[in-house]
C-alpha cells in the first residue's frame, strides 16, 4: 500500500503530540480519524459518501450541537460567506454558545433521568433545581467529563451547596440501585441481574454486585438534624454518630404536662418535612453492607458484612482504598481514573454515536470483555485523544465535527440489529423530541438559545427557601429548638383535636344529609396539613429568621455564615422593610422573589415596546395583544432544557417521544398517530402563524417579492436551503392567492415533510 507523505507526517505529528502530553492537533487528530474510516470502508470495499453540501452541513450542526435548525439569519449568512475555513468558524461558535449547554443538558438529562419530581413529589423539587444549575454550570464552564463524574459519585452536603448531590437523591436511599445505574452510565456495563442472582449472561456474580455497591452503600439521604447540637438537644444522640439521622428519640428534656415522647417525635418530624430530600451524607464510617437473607452461593453466608472490592473484569487491583480516603472517594477516583479504560471507552464512544448516530460499540451500555467495536483501531485512537484532551467534551466534540466522516452525505439505509455499521457518513436520524420543539421553539421567537430568565428565578427562590430554612434552624441554641419543638406538639394536638371534632360533625352532618355541614367539616379535616405546615414557619423558622435579624443589626450575620450571597440577601430583605415591621420569613422571600422578577419586568416592557416599534403598532388594543401575545410565548414557548423535566403527559415533548425519565436514555423515536393529530390540529402550528412569530415575519417581510421569495424563505427557514423548481412549481398556485391562511398552507405544508424532521 503506498503511503501519502502528507498524511505520513500528519500521523507522526500526531504520536509525537499524543506521547509528548499536550493537547492534539485539531487537524492532524480529525485526519487521522478520516485514515482509521477510510482504512476500514476500503477493506469492506465500501465506497464513502460524497461530501455535504453547505445546505445541509449547516443545518445538521445546529441540530447536533445547538439542538435546533438554524434561524433564517443564520442560514443565509453561513451560506453567503466565502470564507475557507467557515464551517470550523461555525462550530467553534455553536460550542461556545448557550445552545450548546441547552442541547447538551437535554441529552445529560435523559442520561442521569434528571427529573422534576425526583422522589416524595413535589418536595424534591428544590433538589432537581440544584442538580439541574450544577449540570448546566458544568457544561457552560465546560468542565472535564472525568471531574463531572467524580462530583456526581462522590456527591454529599446540601442542594443548596452541592447541586450534584441529585444523582444520590434520584435514588433517594436505594444504593444497591444507584450502583447497577452508575457502572450503566459510566462504565457501560449493565450489572442490574446481579443485584439479586449471578448473572446468566455476563460473568458478574451477585458477590461482585454486592463488593461494587459497598464503596457508594453510606450514601445516604437524611431527612434527619445534621447539626450535632440540635440532634443531641432533641434526641440525645445516644447510640448514634454525629452524622447520623438520629431517628431513636431517646431525649431527657423536661416536658410540659400533657406532652409526651412521642408527640416531640411527631413534632420534630413536621420541623423537618419542609427539608427533606435535600441532603446527603457519607456515613460510610457507620453504615455497612451485608448480603441479603436468601444469599444462595457458597463463596459466603446469608447477612455477611461485605468489604468494599472492585471485581477482576474492571481492575486487576481490586482493593483500591487508601489510607487517606473514604470508600466513596477511592470509589470515584478510580472510576475516573486514565487508567481505567472502560470509563474513557464509554464517553469516547457515547459521544461518537451522538454525532455520528451510532456507537462503534453498540448498544453503548452493554459492554462485556468479548465485545469488539465495529472499528477497533478508531476505538482505541478515540480512546486516546479523549484521554490526550483530558476529558474535554467540546474538544473532542470538534475535533469529530471537523472530520470529513461527519462532514459528508449521510447513509441513508436502514441498520439492521447486528449489522456492522462502517460510517460511510452519519447515519440518517430522525431528531429528538427536544430537537423538534427548540426547532419550533426557533420559528417563534427571535434569540431562541437565550436561557428562561423565568425559569433560572424560580429555582433560584426555590433553593434559597431551602437554605434559608436549613439555616434558620441551624441558627437556633439547642433551647429554642427544645421549646419550639413543644410549641409545635402542643398545637398539634390542638389541630388533632379540631379534627376529631370535625370527623364527628361531619358523621353527624352525613347521618342528616345536610350537604352543607358535610363540607365545612371536611374543608376543616383538609386544613390540617396547611395549618400544623403554617405553624411550623411562625413557630421555628420565623424564629431562626429573628435571629438573622439580631445578628445583623449588631452586624454579626458575616460570623454566623461566610457565604457572602447569602448575608448580602438577608440584609437586602431587612432593610427593606418598614420601620416597626416585623418580616417573616416567607415575607423577606418574597422580597427576594420581586426583587429578582423585577429585573423579567423590565425586559419584558424594553421588548414589547422595540417590537411595537418595529411592526408599527399604535393602536391601544393591538398593543395589548401584541403584549398578551410575548407573554405566553415567553411562558410557554421555552427550550425543553428550560421546561419541567421530563414534560407532562400530552405535553407535544412526551408525544414525540421524550424520556420519562425513568430509565437511561429511554427515549423513543417512533412515529405516532398522536404525532399526526398534533402537527394536524394543535396549537403549536396554529400559533405559528401568528403575525408576531419570526417565521410569520419572515414571510410577510417578502410577500411583496412574489411566490416564489415567499417559498424559499419558508424552505431557507426549516430546511436551510432554497426550494427546488419542482417544489416551487407545486407551492406557487397556493402561495399566488396572496391570503395569509395560504400562506400558512404553505408552511403547513413543508413543516409536516419528512426532511424536516430528520437530521441529513
Amino acid at each position: 500500500m503506498k503511503i501519502n507523505p502528507l498524511s505520513f507526517l500528519l500521523v507522526s505529528s500526531m504520536a509525537f503530540t499524543m506521547t509528548s502530553g499536550a493537547a492534539p492537533d485539531l487537524k492532524a487528530t480529525a485526519s487521522k480519524i478520516d485514515e482509521l474510516v477510510n482504512a476500514k470502508l476500503a477493506k469492506e470495499k465500501i465506497q464513502p459518501n460524497a461530501p455535504a453540501s453547505d445546505e445541509v452541513f449547516v443545518r445538521r450542526v445546529y441540530l447536533d450541537v445547538v439542538g435546533r435548525i438554524p434561524t433564517l439569519r443564520e442560514t443565509t449568512e453561513f451560506l453567503k460567506s466565502s470564507e475557507a475555513d467557515k464551517r470550523a468558524q461555525l462550530i467553534d461558535q455553536l460550542l461556545a454558545s448557550d445552545g450548546y449547554v441547552q442541547n447538551y443538558y437535554n441529552y445529560w438529562g435523559d442520561i442521569l433521568r434528571m427529573k422534576s419530581n425526583m422522589v416524595g413529589g413535589g418536595q424534591s423539587l428544590p433538589a432537581f433545581y440544584g442538580y439541574s444549575k450544577w449540570l448546566k454550570d458544568s457544561l457552560r464552564t465546560n468542565k472535564p467529563y472525568d471531574e463531572m463524574v467524580r462530583e456526581v459519585v462522590s456527591a454529599d452536603g446540601k442542594t443548596y451547596e452541592n447541586g450534584a448531590v441529585g444523582f444520590y437523591i434520584r435514588d433517594y436511599n436505594m444504593p444497591l440501585d444507584n450502583m447497577a445505574v452508575t457502572t450503566q452510565i459510566f462504565l457501560g456495563t449493565s450489572m442490574v441481574c446481579a443485584q439479586c442472582h449471578n448473572h446468566p449472561f455476563d460473568k458478574w456474580s451477585q458477590m461482585d454486585y454486592y463488593q461494587m455497591a459497598a464503596y457508594s452503600y453510606g450514601m445516604t439521604g437524611t431527612n434527619g438534624l445534621t447539626n450535632p447540637l440540635l440532634a443531641q438537644a432533641i434526641y440525645g444522640g445516644a447510640g448514634k454518630s454525629k452524622k447520623s439521622s438520629y431517628k431513636s428519640p431517646v431525649s431527657k428534656f423536661d416536658l410540659p404536662a400533657g406532652i409526651e415522647r412521642k408527640d416531640v417525635t411527631r413534632a420534630m418530624t413536621e420541623i423537618l418535612r419542609p427539608l427533606r430530600y435535600n441532603t446527603v451524607l457519607d456515613e460510610s464510617h457507620r453504615k455497612t453492607l451485608r448480603l441479603p437473607h436468601d444469599y444462595q452461593y457458597t463463596d459466603a453466608k446469608p447477612k455477611q458484612e461485605i468489604k468494599p472490592f472492585i471485581p477482576a473484569s474492571f481492575s486487576k487491583d481490586g482493593d483500591i482504598m487508601k489510607k487517606d480516603k473514604s470508600p466513596i472517594a477511592a470509589y470515584a477516583g478510580w472510576m475516573t481514573s486514565k487508567d481505567n479504560p472502560r470509563f474513557t471507552t464509554v464517553i469516547a464512544n457515547r459521544l461518537w454515536k451522538k454525532l455520528m448516530g451510532q456507537g462503534l460499540i453498540e448498544p453503548v451500555d452493554e459492554i462485556t470483555d468479548s465485545t469488539v467495536p465495529s472499528n477497533p483501531q478508531l476505538m482505541s485512537f478515540l480512546e486516546d485523544t479523549m484521554k490526550s484532551l483530558n476529558y474535554d467534551m467540546k474538544a473532542y466534540l470538534r475535533v469529530i465535527l471537523n472530520s470529513a466522516a461527519y462532514q459528508r452525505t449521510a447513509y441513508t439505509k436502514d441498520v439492521e440489529l447486528g449489522e456492522i455499521y462502517n460510517f460511510p457518513g452519519p447515519l440518517l436520524r430522525r431528531m429528538s423530541a427536544e430537537q423538534i420543539w427548540d426547532s419550533m421553539v426557533t420559528l417563534y421567537k427571535p434569540n431562541p438559545d437565550a436561557p428562561s430568565i423565568e425559569t433560572k428565578v424560580a429555582a433560584e427562590v426555590s433553593l434559597r427557601r431551602i437554605e434559608w430554612l436549613d439555616r434558620a434552624l441551624n441558627s437556633l441554641t439547642p433551647k429554642q429548638l427544645q421549646d419550639c419543638t413543644v410549641k409545635v406538639a402542643q398545637r398539634q394536638k390542638e389541630l388533632a383535636a379540631e379534627v376529631r371534632e370535625a370527623q364527628e360533625r361531619m358523621e353527624a352532618a352525613s347521618k342528616q344529609k345536610d350537604e352543607d355541614a358535610i363540607r365545612a367539616a371536611r374543608r376543616a379535616i383538609q386544613s390540617q396539613r396547611k395549618r400544623i405546615d403554617e405553624a411550623v414557619d411562625a413557630v421555628v423558622y420565623d424564629t431562626g429568621f429573628k435571629r438573622f435579624a439580631e445578628l445583623a443589626h449588631e452586624g454579626k450575620l458575616s460570623e454566623f455564615s461566610k457565604d457572602e450571597e447569602f448575608v448580602r440577601e438577608v440584609e437586602t430583605a431587612l432593610k427593606s422593610k418598614k420601620d416597626g415591621e416585623v418580616l417573616s420569613m416567607d415575607e423577606a422571600l418574597g422580597i427576594l422573589a420581586r426583587q429578582r422578577r423585577t429585573k423579567l419586568q423590565e425586559q419584558a416592557k424594553a421588548r414589547t415596546k422595540a417590537d411595537a416599534e418595529r411592526f408599527d403598532v399604535d393602536d391601544k388594543n393591538e398593543k395589548a395583544s401584541l403584549t398578551a401575545w410575548e407573554s405566553f410565548r415567553d411562558t410557554y414557548m421555552l427550550r425543553a432544557a428550560d421546561l419541567r423535566s421530563p414534560a407532562p403527559n400530552g405535553h407535544f415533548l412526551r408525544e414525540f417521544g421524550q424520556s420519562d425519565r425513568e430509565l437511561v436514555e429511554n427515549a423513543n423515536d417512533e412515529a405516532s398517530v398522536g404525532q399526526a393529530l398534533m402537527l394536524l390540529n394543535g396549537k403549536v402550528f396554529s400559533n405559528l402563524l401568528n403575525r408576531y412569530t419570526v417565521i410569520s415575519r419572515a414571510m410577510d417581510k417578502v410577500k411583496v417579492n412574489g411566490a416564489d421569495a415567499v417559498i424559499d424563505t419558508v424552505y431557507l427557514s426549516l430546511m436551510s436551503r432554497k426550494a427546488t423548481p419542482e417544489e416551487r412549481a407545486l407551492l406557487k398556485p397556493i402561495v399566488d392567492n396572496a391570503d395569509a391562511t395560504d400562506r400558512g398552507d404553505v408552511l403547513w405544508t413543508v413543516l409536516n415533510t419528512r426532511q424536516f424532521f430528520f437530521i441529513q
